[in-house]
């Protein structure tokens, strides 16, 4: 187990001071919600889709990250990732337990599953974030491998697993899960417990909002359910998993080549749904190919097999009903598939391939991530070292930091005061119609990477998202491409010359 744990440790400390990026800032600014009123953190005004208002309404997480951070939400970036790391060796253990209970010695046990999960490109950037994902993670992978194997005290693991509804409403599925576990091993009545920590919850949103905030959300979430809408998440989430869940070399089995095949029809549809051609077609149908090949994986052959078959296939169900597709809501349904690639039974020589080939991939995807954070830092205090405060347009990192600097984020369509700053990729808010501008100063932040991009328009792909953002916004279901186009494109305006 240590070995591997160094080795996934050791993928991880090079980003330990990596910039607050893409969701990281809207969790800040609720852990801030939590600092001034611990038992009402989502009272917090934030402007997140373009209209100031109360994160309530516009965040669709549970409050356990914010009470997790308040106590540093503050502190540099550096502290803020240490911070996150008794979840990361959580998860780790998690991992190691998980395939001593579910995968045969033969096929490496703890050691292959924590090699493979650990070094999947999705865990190790949750693992760089500041988000409610390797909490998640954690809760997930070490609450189920708990319970699973325990002989003793089987209700502590349940109620570990409940917690992941603290982090994600994602971790509501493993309630019927653990469930259905319990039935199958004979401990229904320890597993009753995973129901304990969203019962709490529950309570808690009643006394201190006056309703729930899940039933809240489901609304908020429901505004992508068209046909087409449906199609694009499902095609989307196919992708992520293949390209940056679980790589396709230790899932290939005997039905590799129908679920190859399957997956690259999908991809060739999607494709041509959205228009794509050249490299964007080509992310699009390799991510699909091996996102097919993961799910090739699933059987029903034995108890465990059936489990896992339901916790993979639950999983997939649930990403349908979200708002969007991004990769990293894969992290508490990603156990399932690992554990069915590894009692397949792979090779010593495929595991090693997969295994260097993740960390490799992970490893580029990391560097690149953090460039694109740096990017939107970097970007924020330029402007901010023009002078004068103004108002700016755009999220993420961007807004971070320069609310940090003193700047106002504008309403969507509404006034600006200048100077005022716009940030091509973080989904920047329209001003006024008619408002007059003058541009003073445009720059870019250029990419000086050669490897995978994790966010490129040109390259169709988008690891955070399934859309770029754009006039009109571009599609994408690749979680990753090649692309050399600038990280950032700035534009500062002033007023208009007399």
């Amino acid at each position: 187990m240590w070995t591997a744990a160094v080795l996934v440790i050791g993928l991880v400390l090079p980003f330990v001071s990596k910039p607050v990026h893409v969701d990281d800032a809207n969790f800040l600014r609720l852990a801030q919600g939590a600092a001034q009123d611990p038992w009402r953190p989502h009272d917090v005004a934030i402007n997140w889709q373009g209209t100031t208002e109360r994160a309530f309404d516009v965040l669709s997480n549970p409050p356990g990250i914010a009470w997790w951070l308040a106590p540093v939400h503050d502190a540099s970036e550096v502290v803020l990732h240490l911070w996150m790391w008794p979840w990361l060796l959580l998860a780790l253990w998690g991992c190691w337990r998980l395939g001593q209970v579910l995968v045969p010695a033969a096929s490496g046990g703890g050691q292959a599953t924590l090699l493979v999960l650990g070094t999947a490109p999705v865990v190790l950037l949750g693992a760089q974030s500041l988000t409610p994902d390797l909490p998640l993670f954690a809760c997930t992978v070490a609450g189920v491998a708990g319970f699973l194997g325990a002989r003793r005290h089987g209700w502590a693991w349940a109620l570990l697993a409940g917690c992941a509804f603290l982090f994600r409403y994602s971790g509501l599925c493993l309630v019927p899960l653990l469930l259905f576990a319990g039935w199958q091993r004979g401990r229904l009545r320890q597993s009753l417990a995973v129901l304990v920590a969203p019962t709490l919850l529950v309570l808690h949103d009643l006394s201190a909002y006056g309703e729930i905030h899940a039933a809240a959300m489901v609304g908020f979430q429901a505004v992508s359910g068209s046909g087409v809408d449906l199609g694009r998440k499902a095609v989307a989430s196919i992708a992520m998993l293949g390209a940056a869940g679980l790589l396709p070399v230790v899932a290939w089995n005997a039905r590799g080549t129908g679920g190859l095949a399957a997956g690259l029809v999908l991809g060739a549809g999607a494709a041509e749904v959205s228009g794509q051609t050249g490299l964007p077609l080509v992310a699009t149908l390799t991510s699909c190919a091996a996102g097919g090949v993961v799910f090739s994986t699933l059987r029903q052959h034995t108890r465990d097999d059936l489990l896992l078959a339901l916790w993979a296939v639950g999983g997939l169900a649930f990403l349908l009903v979200l708002r969007f597709s991004a990769t990293r809501y894969w992290l508490p349904f990603l156990p399932a598939f690992a554990v069915a690639a590894l009692r397949l039974g792979p090779s010593r020589r495929q595991l090693t391939l997969h295994v260097a080939l993740a960390a490799t991939l992970s490893l580029g995807l990391s560097i690149d991530d953090q460039a694109l954070a740096r990017a939107q830092r970097d970007a924020a205090r330029t402007v901010v070292a023009l002078g004068p405060t103004g108002s700016f347009a755009g999220h993420w990192g961007w807004q971070h930091y320069l609310e940090a600097g003193g700047w106002q984020a504008i309403e969507d369509d509404g006034p600006v005061q200048l100077p005022f700053a716009v940030a091509e990729s973080p989904w920047p808010q329209s001003p006024e119609a008619g408002a007059c501008l003058r541009r003073v100063l445009e720059f870019e932040i250029e990419d000086h990477w050669w490897g995978p991009r994790v966010h490129t328009a040109q390259g169709g792909a988008n690891l955070h998202a399934y859309l770029v953002a754009g006039e009109p916004p571009v599609e994408t279901y690749a979680p990753w491409s090649f692309s050399n186009e600038p990280y950032e494109r700035v534009v500062v305006y002033g007023a208009c010359q007399d």
